[in-house]
């Protein structure tokens, strides 16, 4: 009993399986009890098989759709990819201004603190810097500082 019912089983997936190529499946029971499938009518008790094809990869039509859709997720995919990389470029060339911008308010910084400044004025004679512009400096190089690094 348990080697027809795998034998049915297995000739039932073999037909479900299968594409289209016969239009009709047929099933009856011989005269010793075992189920037959034929592609068409052999015995008077043959009876037409139901088969659902909209599973079936290659019936219902829906195949289409299905690699449509696939299609649609992994451009979408990459859409989403291409643009984190981007964010992740722009983040990158942001971080690299903040770290030029560290190093020279350090730098800026080490000059002011270390020495008397001045400039050059249009004669070409030098202007000291006073205490408290200094001091100004001094503070305002030590905020970039503190923003940037």
């Amino acid at each position: 009993m348990f080697r027809f019912l795998l034998r049915s089983s297995a000739l039932l997936v073999v037909i479900l399986g299968s594409t289209h190529a016969y239009s009709e499946i047929y099933r009856w029971v011989d005269d010793s009890g075992k189920v037959q499938f034929s592609d068409r009518p052999v015995a008077s008790n043959s009876k037409p098989v139901e088969i659902d094809t909209s599973k079936n990869v290659y019936g219902g039509g829906k195949v289409m759709h299905r690699q449509q859709d696939l299609l649609d997720r992994y451009q979408k995919q990459d859409n989403q990819d291409q643009k984190n990389r981007q964010l992740v470029k722009r983040e990158k060339a942001k971080q690299e201004q903040r770290n030029l911008a560290c190093v020279r308010a350090k730098d800026k910084l080490a000059r002011f603190e270390g020495s008397t400044l001045y400039t050059l004025d249009a004669q070409g004679e030098r202007t000291y810097f006073s205490e408290e512009k200094r001091a100004q400096a001094i503070k305002e190089f030590r905020k970039s500082i503190n923003k940037h690094c």
